[in-house]
């Protein structure tokens, strides 16, 4: 795994795969996004439906903790100790 700081933009695609174009309707003094052929979602909606999100996934935890103690994933804790420490100070290696 690697942290980057870079954010790369994710492609938007309709439920039958194809590419779904945006577009920008005014619409009460306020600029709203729309995606072609995607229902509208409210933004308190969305984020009532991230908050009843755990903030950490436990099952998923497990999983690779016990996939580590079965070697299953090898970790090199320098490299990781060194990534974490480039991210932290503003630097990508």
């Amino acid at each position: 795994m690697e942290i980057s700081r870079s954010l790369k933009p994710a492609a938007i695609t309709g439920i039958d795969g194809t590419s779904a174009q945006r577009t920008q309707a005014p619409s009460a003094g306020k600029r709203e996004r729309h995606i072609a052929g995607a229902p509208q979602l409210s933004l308190e909606s969305l984020q009532d439906n991230l908050r009843a999100l755990p903030e950490v996934d436990l099952d998923k935890v497990e999983q690779i903790k016990q996939a580590l103690q079965r070697g299953e994933i090898s970790l090199d804790p320098e490299a990781l100790a060194a990534s974490m420490r480039a991210y932290h100070n503003g630097k990508d290696q």
